[in-house]
């Protein structure tokens, strides 16, 4: 950041005259984009060309990478309305599916790369779901949200930040033999460098559908 042409410190003061310049910054819709984006820097996964879906899109924070990673189409599936990013809605390459389900969204065609990011909700209740909408090879990116997993009653702190370690591991483990009885192979998984809104540690898996 540059202070009227001068690196700027913290502790400066600035005034409506002041000019400042913050360098190399880039714009992300949302936190999710910041995500996924340290994601794929640590573990590489192919997108180009892909025909992708995006649920729990919310401002579109996953499909804003995936766009940047040229996916060939993206289908953003909402249960909420009137969240994508503006920046967004005009892409020709996006298909916004708002007020919709996952659990009753269906397509013609299997999708080959699928990201999920949900909230108030296990990804247990809706992982055949996304089962059924892959095919063999399909690359499924899972953003694990252990605060929606855990259930009610697990000890949290003052901000909603879960404190049994024991249950997320459970919970975590639970959800990986579910994806194995279904035919994914876990290629990657780990903890976001990005934390959730009330500071709760989240968890990023790679599989590939196999079969």
């Amino acid at each position: 950041v540059k202070v009227d042409g001068k690196k700027g410190k913290p502790s400066a003061k600035i005034d409506e005259n002041t000019v400042v310049l913050v360098e190399n910054s880039k714009f992300y819709v949302s936190r999710a984009a910041r995500k996924l984006e340290n994601f794929l820097l640590e573990h590489s996964v192919k997108m180009k060309n892909k025909r992708a879906l995006d649920i729990g899109s919310s401002t579109g924070g996953f499909a804003q990478i995936m766009l940047e990673n040229d996916v060939s189409s993206i289908d953003c599936v909402d249960v909420g309305s009137e969240q994508l990013h503006i920046s967004l809605r005009s892409n020709e390459k996006l298909s916004l599916h708002e007020e919709t389900d996952i659990r009753e969204y269906v397509n013609e065609e299997a999708f080959e790369l699928i990201t999920c990011d949900v909230s108030f909700i296990s990804i247990l209740q809706i992982i055949n779901d996304i089962n059924r909408l892959s095919s063999e090879g399909t690359d499924v990116i899972i953003l694990y949200k252990p605060q929606f997993e855990v259930g009610k009653d697990v000890k949290r702190d003052s901000k909603g930040v879960v404190q049994d370690i024991d249950a997320i591991a459970r919970r975590k483990e639970e959800f990986e033999a579910e994806t194995v009885k279904l035919g994914w192979v876990e290629k990657y998984q780990t903890q976001s460098k990005v934390t959730g809104k009330e500071g709760n540690q989240e968890y990023l898996y790679h599989f590939v559908k196999n079969g």
